[in-house]
Formats: structure tokens, C-alpha cells, sequence
């Protein structure tokens, strides 16, 4: 039963104060119960008696009633330390845990997937702070109670007394049994439980999926038998959990009654009083009460212990970048960014980039183009030092991107992803997220660059409209545009465009790429998008395939060449006139 984590452990810092607490009043509550048993017990021991006169009753009822009350009062304040330290276990819990996500960047929280981080700050925290309210209270407590009653109890009768606290301590290794059976098993309770739920979000994500192709009952079947393979590992936890009550109830009734049994015997051959007889009486189930809790409390924390070493792993990633800021400066550095035989690959799949070496020039804008799973967006992903290179470097302006802190580097480099996420609030909000102290006139500014504001105007709260849960309440579009002008407040010299109006309707597009040509008279822009037509106009396209440079030079050149880029072109042209046609026909 010694559930002794050192992840748990190390996360109690400010908890201890309240543990402590919660033990102490818990032994008060002990302490009390033993005197009111020893009044009692006095009390009906000598009811009988002709020496007992009515101050003597009076005494013992005032001295019991005075008790009972000390009893009740070290409850309530138990109870009250034990919501308190609830509270903060939460609240430190959490705080740890987010604190710690918001570190990864986006390599880690693949690693990890994002059921996995939902799990460990919702439902593992709910686990784990029963380990500190409970178990090491409980813990502590059962560890100092028996030897107090011990000595309280051999001054009445000696052999009960040692009968009790040998079997108080024998019942923690025979629960340990089936302890261990049951980490196992609450490990894969675990692991049953974060199938289901991510399978669950997984299935409300693309329900608009799941009924244009009519495979929402398949899908609910798959998750009827999730939640019953889930429902399988609790039957199993809750047998083993009957099994271990039901001996170690046995082991304690069983010493109970030979403890009573004793005192009977010494009873009647005059050994004790039969005030003492009825203290043992009293006591005996005492002795237990500290196991007893301790046994609820570890059942209750073997889920905490198992979401711990889930939230081991979490917090055991290292977010640890690369820094040199002391790094030197090329003498005659380059004005803009500049690949240089650059390679890479993500975790357990093959290389993404093989030996690439580009320019991307101050003040020009550059296009990415090729084939899904060429490298463009891996190349985004590395210029926004979302990833660590493995090989060969990336300079800003003559100085290696791990000169830079990544939140530094962000300042001057920022994207606009495929999809924009916004958060539940008001448009002003989501874009101060980029600008925390810019102006009501600023942000109207950046939105009539993204060319909403005619439609900002028609809305009658302006900037104070709420755009619902994940920006629900706004058109694919407009999130897109939110999305532009968030960038553009950040001021950064540099905007990477990955794919900006891939999930926007015909209009939304026309519009965010005119938006994006005016954008090209002032800043660096490097776009990555599958229609070729729209990135005609780039002062120069890298053609990627495989990882590699494949060609590079402006629209013309390539057209020229008579490669990939110019097949590409091609095809994508004949694709739009077979659907024009197909829509002029329909």
C-alpha cells in the first residue's frame, strides 16, 4: 500500500502544509474517540457500583458530551483542510501540467498527441489529487495511529492489545498483493480510457464527415465497443478490489473477535475489569479504522499513480532548445533568410529534406510549389523553428537561427497557417492575441487591410463581436482573414503563407490573394499554395520534389524548362477548364 511516486512527490511543493494538517486533525479525531471510549467504558463499568453518585454521572455525560464535540469539531476542520487541499492540488496540478504543454512547440505535442495532453490536465488531475487529500494523509495517519493505540490499549489489557498491532501492520503487505495487480490494471484502465476519448473527439470532429458518407452507426458501434472494452478493465479493477476487501475484512473481524474473545476470557477469570473489557470492546475496531481508510484511499490513488506516469512523460520531455546568441555574424551576411544544405526528417519516417539550399530575399516574395509530401510545408514548419535542424543551417540576415530565442525569431518571422484558430471571444481579442496593446484604430487598420471591414461595419458591435467556439459563428473565409490580420500586427518582416486559402470559398480566395499581392509591395512573403495560378507573379519558385530543389527561377523560366513545374501547370489548367465546362454544361 506504500504508493510512494516520486512524480506525485515532486509535485506536492505547497501541499505538504495541508497534508500535514489533514493528518494531524485526524489524529486529534483519534485522541478524542479514545477518551470518549474511556469515559464510556468507566462510566458503564461502574454504573453498578453504589460508590457512583449522581456528580460522578453528571461528570462522566459532560466529559463525553465535551468530547463528542471535540470529535465533531476536528472532523469538520479535516473535512474542510481536506477540500482546501483539493483545491490547490488542482490548481497546482493544472497550472504544472499547462504550463509545461504550452512549452512543447509543435514537434512535442505530436509526440505526445493532444488526447493524451486533454487527459492528463482533466481527468488525471482528478485522480491525482486524491493521492495528496487522501492516500498520504491517510498514509501518515495509519502509520502513527496504531502505536498510540497500542500504548493506550495495553495499560487495559496487554495481549489484545499486541494481538491488534500485529495484524494492523500485517494487513499492508497482504494488501500489497493485490496492489500490485491492481497498478497493472488501472495502468490499462488508463490507456482503455484515453482510447475511447480521443476516439470519442475524433467522431464529434468529423461528424459532418461521418453523415454525408452514412458511416455514423458504424462509427458508434466502434465506439459502443470502446466504452464496452473500458467497462471491461472497471469490472476488472472493481473484482480485484472485492477480493481485497473481502480478506482483509476478514483478517480484521477475525482479530476483532479474538481480541474480544481474550478480554472475555480475562474477564471472567478476573484478570480485567469489566470496564476495561469494555474499553478492548470499544477500541478493537479503532485499531483498523486508520488501515481501513488507507485501503480505500489506495485504491482510489491507483488511478492517480497511473495518470502520473502519463504525466511523467509529459513533463519529462525536454523543451530545451538550441541557443547561441554569442554566435558570429557573417561579415557580408545575406539580406534576407538563407537555407544552406539543410536536411531533415521527423521522428520515425523517411527524410522530408534532403541537402536544400535557397534564398529568400528581403523584400521579394517567394513561392513553394510542388507535389503533397515534397517538403514545402516542412520547410514552413523549420522557418518558424517549430523543429531543430539536423543538418546544415538557416541564417536571418547573417545570423544562425539558433542565435535566436524561438520567441524572439517569432517576432520577425510569423505564418498564417492552412487552418486559423481562433478562441472563443470577441474579434478584438483574437487579434490583440498577436498585439496585446494595440488600439481599437490599429486593429480596424489591420482588418481593412484583409478587406473586412465593410463587413466588420454591418456587424453591430464592430470588434466586440463574438465569434463563437472556435470561431463557429464565422464563415471559413472571414476565420482566414482574422487569421491575415492577426499576422499583420505582429509587424514581423517576414509571413509565410502555408496554404492561406486552401479551405476558403472561390470569393474569400480571390480576395486573400489580392490581399496578399498588395502585401508583397512591403513585406518578404514566402506562400505556399496548390494553385500555381496564383503564384505566377513570385519573383521566384522553388519546385520541390522528394525533399529536393527540383528547379527554381520565376514563372517564365520554369515555364520554359519544360520540368515538373511546367507538368504541374498544365495539369492544373486542363483540371479548371474540364470543371468550368462541366459547370457550364450543368
Amino acid at each position: 500500500m506504500l504508493l510512494l511516486n516520486r512524480t506525485l512527490l515532486r509535485m506536492a511543493r505547497g501541499l505538504w502544509g495541508w497534508i500535514l494538517a489533514i493528518t494531524g486533525l485526524k489524529l486529534a479525531t483519534l485522541v478524542a474517540t479514545v477518551e470518549f471510549a474511556g469515559i464510556i467504558s468507566g462510566f458503564l463499568g461502574n454504573i453498578a457500583s453504589p460508590a457512583l453518585t449522581v456528580a460522578d454521572a453528571s461528570h462522566a455525560i459532560l466529559s463525553a458530551f465535551v468530547t463528542a464535540l471535540a470529535m465533531l469539531a476536528a472532523e469538520l476542520l479535516s473535512g474542510e483542510a481536506e477540500y482546501r487541499c483539493t483545491a490547490k492540488a488542482r490548481l497546482s496540478l493544472r497550472q504544472g501540467i499547462f504550463s509545461k504543454v504550452l512549452e512543447l512547440d509543435v514537434g512535442n505535442i505530436e509526440k505526445i498527441g493532444p488526447v493524451s495532453a486533454i487527459t492528463s490536465s482533466v481527468d488525471g488531475v482528478e485522480s491525482m489529487q486524491i493521492y495528496y487529500s487522501k492516500y498520504l494523509p491517510g498514509l501518515l495517519y495509519s502509520l502513527l495511529a496504531p502505536f498510540y493505540l497500542f500504548f493506550r490499549m495495553r495499560e487495559v489489557s496487554l495481549l489484545p492489545a499486541m494481538l491488534l498491532f500485529v495484524v494492523s501492520f500485517v494487513l499492508l503487505p497482504v494488501n500489497n498483493v493485490f496492489r500490485h495487480h491492481l497498478e497493472k490494471l488501472k495502468s490499462e484502465y488508463w490507456q482503455r480510457m484515453e482510447e475511447m476519448t480521443g476516439y470519442y473527439l475524433e467522431n464529434v470532429r468529423g461528424l459532418t464527415t461521418l453523415k454525408l458518407f452514412r458511416r455514423d452507426e458504424d462509427r458508434t458501434q466502434g465506439l459502443a465497443e470502446k466504452s464496452q472494452r473500458f467497462n471491461e478493465k472497471i469490472m476488472d479493477v472493481m473484482r480485484v478490489n472485492f477480493s481485497s476487501f473481502f480478506l482483509t475484512d476478514g483478517l480484521i473481524y477475525g482479530a476483532v473477535t479474538a481480541a474480544t474473545a481474550i478480554a472475555a476470557w480475562q474477564l471472567f477469570s478476573g484478570a480485567i475489569s469489566f470496564s476495561n473489557g469494555l474499553m478492548v470492546l470499544l477500541l478493537s475496531f479503532g485499531f483498523f479504522s486508520s488501515v481501513r481508510q488507507l485501503m480505500n484511499a489506495t485504491h482510489s490513488a491507483l488511478a492517480g499513480v497511473a495518470a502520473a506516469d502519463r504525466v511523467e512523460q509529459l513533463l519529462a520531455i525536454d523543451t530545451t532548445r538550441p541557443y547561441a546568441p554569442d554566435m558570429a555574424v557573417e561579415k557580408e551576411p545575406f539580406d534576407g533568410i538563407r537555407l544552406e544544405h539543410v536536411s531533415f526528417a521527423y521522428q520515425g519516417r523517411m527524410a522530408a529534406l534532403r541537402d536544400v539550399t535557397l534564398d529568400i530575399p528581403r523584400g521579394h516574395a517567394i513561392a513553394l510549389v510542388g507535389l503533397s509530401g515534397s517538403g514545402k510545408s516542412t520547410i514552413a514548419s523549420l522557418l518558424m523553428r517549430f523543429y531543430d535542424l539536423e543538418q546544415g543551417r538557416i541564417l536571418l540576415e547573417g545570423r544562425d537561427y539558433i542565435s535566436f530565442k524561438p520567441e524572439e525569431l517569432r517576432r520577425r518571422v510569423i505564418m498564417v497557417p492552412q487552418t486559423v484558430s481562433l478562441f472563443s471571444g470577441t474579434i478584438a481579442e483574437n487579434l490583440r492575441i498577436a498585439a496585446p496593446d494595440a488600439t481599437d484604430d490599429e486593429l480596424l487598420e489591420a482588418v481593412k487591410e484583409v478587406r473586412l471591414a465593410d463587413w466588420l461595419r454591418s456587424q453591430p458591435n464592430g470588434l466586440a463581436t463574438e465569434v463563437g467556439d472556435a470561431g463557429g459563428k464565422l464563415s471559413g473565409g472571414q476565420r482566414q482573414k482574422i487569421g491575415i490580420a492577426r499576422a499583420l500586427l505582429c509587424r514581423a518582416e517576414y509571413i509565410i503563407f502555408d496554404e492561406a486559402t486552401s479551405s476558403v470559398d472561390m470569393d474569400s480566395e480571390r480576395e486573400i490573394w489580392n490581399c496578399i499581392e498588395e502585401l508583397a509591395q512591403t513585406r518578404t512573403l514566402i506562400i505556399i499554395s496548390h494553385r500555381l495560378s496564383t503564384i505566377r507573379n513570385a519573383d521566384q519558385i522553388y519546385v520541390l520534389s522528394e525533399g529536393r530543389i527540383a528547379e527554381a527561377g520565376d514563372h517564365d523560366q520554369l515555364m520554359q524548362v519544360h520540368g515538373l513545374y511546367r507538368r504541374l501547370v498544365e495539369e492544373q489548367a486542363q483540371l479548371e477548364r474540364l470543371g468550368e465546362e462541366g459547370l457550364c454544361h450543368g
